[in-house]
């Protein structure tokens, strides 16, 4: 299967009549201008001129930035039908959008089948109603059950939204939030850390010290747990940390928060640290050098950014020597570890490591 690949359409705060504490879209999406339908198929164009895009990949035109079914219905028909114009002419293969849960009913999902839509992301942020208050999201829990329940009735794929960090989070919660999306089973999910960003109520909140973001360790710590959690059961993690903008700085609109332009790599790095750690306490390490052999294209989250795996394995387990070998023979994500009392590296596999992750 080839790749997809996502023509955006942001559309800031569009459809939405809540602001959420933390919500600045304008600055998320590092676009200065909304966007109008018209200006739909010049910029499928545009992308398409300069893409590289092959017999297999599959091409998606996507709304994001708000609610877009929140939106006047004849506002979204002039998107959806630009849209629909596109799928016929063999321009892409589908649309997709986002929005809340409570903007979710049959009757618009009937019209978004009609036009194309295949997949629909929900901005849920947090699965516990006591974060989902806090955050003056304007929707509970039960609001995402019952969306999910009518979407399940239909052929288009569900994606889930989550933040980290959020005002009112707390481990327990984002636990809780793992093992109900996992009930849940949505088609993929995204991960986000909460990053204060200027012009919101949040950044008065922080100004005013009534809210602490989460540091960058820590959201990486529990980002890493939630990618885990959902490998271990089979949704995948689209995607990890905000897309980077030049404007999402801490000169510009950026204020506090976990932000990273590489958020997603630190998360996977982590967790292969995490991996290498069990393995080395199962099998009692206690060499001062250590020899790994990965597949090729794990090398970098097994180095980690900077390489600072390299540098914690050495500091804390007081190893003199890291050897990271590349090795197409060993399966993406599993792990090998020479020993000196073996001629072969033992293997420890990223399935048996995820156990550790399974909710009881």
């Amino acid at each position: 299967m080839g790749k997809t690949m996502i023509i955006p359409f942001f559309i800031p705060h569009g459809g939405c009549p809540f602001t959420c504490v933390f919500c600045n879209q304008w600055e998320i999406s590092g676009q200065s201008e909304e966007l109008q339908p018209e200006a739909f198929s010049r910029r499928v164009q545009s992308f398409l001129a300069t893409a590289q895009v092959t017999e297999d990949t599959r091409v998606e035109a996507a709304f994001f930035g708000g609610s877009f079914t929140g939106l006047p219905v004849e506002v979204q028909l002039k998107w959806l039908k630009e849209g629909l114009n596109a799928i016929q002419k063999g321009k892409i293969a589908g649309l997709r959008l986002s929005t809340r849960p409570d903007y979710v009913d049959d009757g618009i999902l009937r019209r978004l089948l009609a036009h194309g839509v295949t997949t629909i992301e929900l901005g849920v942020q947090s699965l516990v109603n006591e974060v989902l208050l806090e955050t003056r999201r304007g929707h509970t829990y039960e609001d995402i059950l019952r969306a999910t329940e009518i979407i399940r009735k239909y052929p288009v794929q569900l994606g889930y939204q989550l933040m980290l960090g959020l005002p009112g989070d707390k481990e327990e919660y984002i636990f809780l939030t793992a093992r109900r999306a996992v009930e849940a089973r949505p088609d993929f999910i995204r991960i986000y850390p909460t990053v204060v960003l200027k012009g919101t109520l949040l950044a008065q909140w922080y100004e005013q010290g009534i809210y602490h973001p989460l540091s960058l360790s820590a959201a990486v710590t529990y980002a890493a747990h939630w990618l885990a959690t959902f490998s271990l059961y089979d949704i995948p993690v689209i995607r990890i940390g905000l897309q980077a903008a030049e404007n999402l700085s801490f000169t510009r609109d950026l204020l506090a928060g976990p932000y990273h332009p590489a958020f997603g790599e630190l998360v996977e790095g982590y967790l292969m640290r995490e991996q290498i750690l069990c393995f080395l306490k199962k099998i009692n390490f206690r060499e001062k050098e250590l020899i790994l052999y990965i597949n090729p294209r794990d090398y970098s989250k097994v180095v980690g950014q900077k390489r600072c795996n390299i540098g914690f394995f050495k500091e804390h387990l007081k190893i003199r020597e890291i050897k990271v070998v590349p090795d197409p023979a060993i399966p993406n994500q599993d792990i090998g570890i020479l020993v000196s009392s073996s001629c072969h590296p033992l293997i420890l596999a990223r399935q048996e490591f995820l156990e550790k992750y399974r909710i009881k």
